[in-house]
């Protein structure tokens, strides 16, 4: 007997996951991954695919729920005589240790009364196609076939049955027993309780401390939405593949779209579309590790196989073949057959691809110092890539199985891989053909307009030479290509809800795409609707939907990938990132846009005029002493809690970081409270060179922000008088401000410009901290004070010399430097007036010097030969705080 979809909990172990019903029964299992063939397959056919079952010998009902903000499972079953609770869940192993096999835990403790409970064990190897065999060892069962095998250890007795085992316990209110269930394991199979708890314990550690992380400094109140939240979160999460970093579109495969159709697809692999959303989702909760994880994974993938034989999907270790076959030996869900294993679609050709992973990258670009150098060249490659190929046809975000066409979604993401190529080598100065992407953008974008505009519908239209409508445009205003209030996107919005819609719900097309057959109603699609609304300020109507979509998940919070109305079905593999993305993107959207509205006739509080041109010297850690930090850790650690604030408040509309509305944030409440431990730092910690003068840059580009955000300066430090010498921070007995730090300690106390004297005299004691050696790159790194930083987190001493000069490449070729061939000049920031003498003794040898920093070659060899020769002239200095 089949189980309605929405009649299933999940659990996993970052590794794969097991679909575990309400009612008891493990009816879905891969291992050792995620898009490993099956152990327990009952999902798809009820009666070959092998389960593994817990239930009540007796007549019951059952209800599940989860361990609050964790991936443990619990399931509670009453009968006539007694309840019991059946807890599930798989450890998590460390990343440091994924060679440890995968382990399932079912822990069975009765609550009241008496219960006697079946238990039944079924695996069926290699998606049941293989000969399963039993055996007893050691006061265990070890089930093997198809070169694989299972151990299941037991505290009460189990019997092999041909290729099965059953048992039966009678279970009485305080009683515990245990299954535990080892992939490739022959070793003994006696239960080993106390590492069994330990591990219960652990693992529901490992959820929560996961799920509190607050690496961006977002945070938001999220009101009654919040477990939903926290259960949308959590599935993405077990949708991570912990070894490589890739991420699963959904946990099955073969799920129906229809109930007895055809389009029954297998998703258990990572599509570079569904990552991308899935990290943005990750990323506005709060998680930055794994968006970072997978862009390095991605860009191993680039350097592997290149930008040219780049896949839509990938197996979650990387492998880029996956081909599609069907299972005729298994009936399907409800008999919905064929049942596919592998994607012919790895195959195809999707541009769209390529905006998606960029707009993950400026995503992390817009945390300071989040983009590696190396990041660069592979995503410079897909910039290129879609100037030569962005009027290629393709298949499409929804893989049509016909065409292909010029699918004008795809084009949209064509002109937003260039828009954020554009933004991120501007921002960072990194070597690009600028001028060539952006005659590019504007040809896509003229060609939407003009190619993908029905004036017939008065909307976008799914490709070029159709009438046809796509769900896909209502993304058009979420990537910034149009605001949503323009009169294209209005009236595209209200024809797709027309054409598309029924109720709340949302078809993704209605046009013919190579299958027999229809599907059901899209959810990520109406969640799209909700964000646009939202855009459009109409709150109401979008939190009306948004509740109103709630029903479509089952009773735990997950989500399939779409939803039959009138049947209240769920259909599609589950559960579905997508549908869950969508849910996390429309909330916080939603919350954003009213948390703004309220806070917006609070920040128009400013500080009085007197207090910006007269004010006194300003310490900014005088406040109470919290926990202690190792002091050689403190300045790496004030950074990176800098990087989390100014990420928090990077606005990318804007693309400015808003200082002033950090005043009275969480994050910056916790910065604060981290710099008070200077005043009892000893800087005697700090030995070797590099060490300290890492130590300082860090401590000064942090202070200067400090400043920044305590004076509440919106554009520039111009705007309070003396401003680099009236903030400063206590460092024990001692007071530092930025100039002390900039001029007496990483200048060796040489003069600062348009002063006679040094900062330190003889007898200061801060003279004793003063660097003898002075490295002229410290200006680029300390630049932060006045524009946007380098691609750098923290200034680490082991690898200092490679920071400082990527700081270096960054100001110079951001704008630090230009050439004017034609009249032999240099046209050089006003740095290098001010401190002349640091660079060179003469003008030949600075231009020699910052020759080594330019990324074009034709440029820095231009520089070389003729630095004896070259005019130099200095540009305005741009002190305004964000100049991206």
């Amino acid at each position: 007997m089949y189980k309605k979809i929405s009649d299933y909990g999940v659990i996993g172990n970052l590794q794969t996951i097991a679909l575990v019903g309400f009612e008891g029964s493990i009816d879905w299992l891969c291992l050792p991954c995620i898009d490993s063939p099956s152990v327990f397959g009952a999902l798809l056919d009820d009666q070959k695919g092998g389960k593994f079952s817990v239930y009540p010998a007796e007549e019951s009902d059952s209800v599940s729920e989860y361990v609050p903000d964790t991936n443990i499972l619990i399931t509670r079953f009453r009968t006539s005589s007694g309840i019991f609770q059946l807890t599930d869940f798989m450890p998590v192993a460390p990343a440091a240790k994924q060679e440890e096999r995968p382990e399932l835990l079912r822990v069975l403790h009765g609550l009241e009364g008496s219960v006697e409970v079946a238990i039944t064990f079924e695996p069926r190897f290699d998606y049941a196609r293989a000969h399963t065999c039993l055996e007893e060892i050691g006061g265990g069962i070890v089930a093997a076939g198809a070169g694989s095998f299972l151990t299941l250890s037991s505290s009460f007795n189990m019997t092999i049955e041909r290729d099965r085992a059953a048992g039966r316990v009678d279970i009485r209110a305080g009683d515990r027993h245990w299954l535990h269930l080892k992939y490739l394991s022959r070793q003994s199979a006696r239960l080993d309780i106390d590492r069994i708890t330990r591990l219960q314990a652990e693992t529901e550690a490992y959820w929560r401390e996961w799920l509190s992380k607050e690496e961006t400094g977002l945070t938001l109140d999220f009101g009654p939405y919040r477990q939903m939240i926290n259960r949308s979160a959590l599935v993405l999460k077990l949708l991570y593949f912990n070894p490589t970093g890739a991420i699963a579109a959904a946990g099955t495969t073969s799920l129906p779209e229809k109930i007895g159709g055809v389009r029954n697809w297998d998703y258990r692999y990572s599509w570079i579309r569904d990552t991308a959303f899935t990290l943005q989702a990750l990323f506005r909760l709060g998680h930055l590790s794994e968006t970072e994880g997978y862009l390095k994974w991605i860009a191993d993938m680039l350097s592997r196989y290149g930008t040219e034989d780049m896949r839509i999907m990938y197996g979650v270790r990387g492998e880029m073949c996956l081909p599609e076959s069907e299972l005729d030996h298994l009936n399907g869900y409800k008999g919905s057959q064929p049942v596919r294993i592998g994607n012919a679609a790895a195959q195809q050709k999707q541009l769209d691809i390529y905006g998606e992973l960029m707009d993950a990258a400026l995503l992390l670009s817009n945390y300071v110092g989040k983009i590696n150098v190396k990041l660069w060249a592979p995503l410079r490659r897909i910039c290129d890539y879609i100037v030569e190929h962005w009027q290629d046809k393709d298949q499409g975000i929804w893989e049509v199985r016909c065409g292909p066409y010029d699918f004008v979604y795809s084009k949209v993401m064509c002109w937003v891989a260039l828009d954020r190529g554009i933004t991120i080598a501007k921002r960072y100065g990194f070597p690009a053909d600028v001028d060539l992407w952006n005659k590019t953008r504007e040809q896509i974008q003229k060609a939407v307009h003009t190619k993908g505009w029905s004036e017939t519908k008065k909307a976008f239209v799914q490709h070029f030479d159709t009438e046809d409508l796509d769900a896909s445009a209502l993304l058009f205003p979420l990537l910034n290509f149009l605001p949503a209030d323009d009169p294209k996107m209005i009236s595209t919005i209200e024809a797709i809800r027309r054409e598309l819609g029924k109720d709340v719900f949302l078809y993704r097309y209605k046009t013919e795409d190579g299958l027999p057959g229809d599907e059901g109603f899209f959810l990520l699609c109406t969640f799209w609707l909700v964000d646009c609304l939202i855009e459009l300020n109409r709150l109401e109507e979008a939190e009306l939907i948004l509740n109103r979509m709630e029903a479509a998940a089952n009773p735990l919070g997950l989500f399939s990938e779409e939803y039959d109305p009138i049947w209240r079905e769920m259909l599609g593999n589950f559960p579905q990132a997508f549908t869950h993305i969508g849910y996390i993107n429309s909330v916080l959207s939603l919350l954003s846009r009213k948390k703004k509205q309220e806070e917006y006739p609070k920040r128009k509080t400013k500080l009085s005029l007197a207090r910006r041109l007269f004010g006194k010297q300003l310490i900014l850690n005088n406040g109470p002493l919290p926990k202690e930090t190792p002091a050689h850790e403190l300045a790496v650690q004030l950074k990176k809690s800098m990087n989390i604030l100014r990420g928090a408040f990077f606005r990318t509309p804007e693309g400015r970081v808003a200082y002033e509305e950090m005043r009275h944030s969480k994050a910056y409440d916790d910065y604060a409270r981290l710099s008070y431990l200077l005043k009892k730092m000893d800087l005697d910690v700090l030995k070797s060179r590099e060490e300290k003068t890492a130590f300082w840059i860090n401590l000064y580009n942090v202070l200067v922000i400090h400043g920044v955000v305590e004076l509440e300066i919106r554009d520039s430090v111009k705007e309070v008088r003396n401003f680099f010498r009236r903030i400063q921070y206590q460092i024990g007995d001692m007071r530092f401000t930025p100039d002390d730090i900039e001029h007496g300690v990483l200048r060796g106390n040489r003069k600062p410009p348009h002063s006679l004297f040094p900062l330190f005299k003889a007898d200061d004691p801060r003279l004793k901290y003063s660097l003898r050696t002075m490295d002229p790159r410290i200006h680029f790194a300390l630049v932060c004070a006045s524009s946007s930083c380098p691609p750098i987190d923290v200034y680490d001493p082991n690898i200092l010399d490679e920071d400082l000069t990527v700081s270096g490449q960054t100001f110079l070729n951001s704008g630090g430097l230009s050439i004017d061939r034609n009249a032999a000049r240099v046209s050089l920031s006003l740095v290098f007036k001010w401190y002349r003498k640091d660079f060179g003794e003469s003008d030949e040898q600075l231009i020699t010097f910052l020759a080594g920093f330019i990324y074009n070659e034709e440029d820095r060899k231009y520089l070389e030969r003729h630095a004896g020769r070259l005019r130099i002239d200095f540009q305005g200095y741009d002190w305004r705080l964000n100049r991206t």
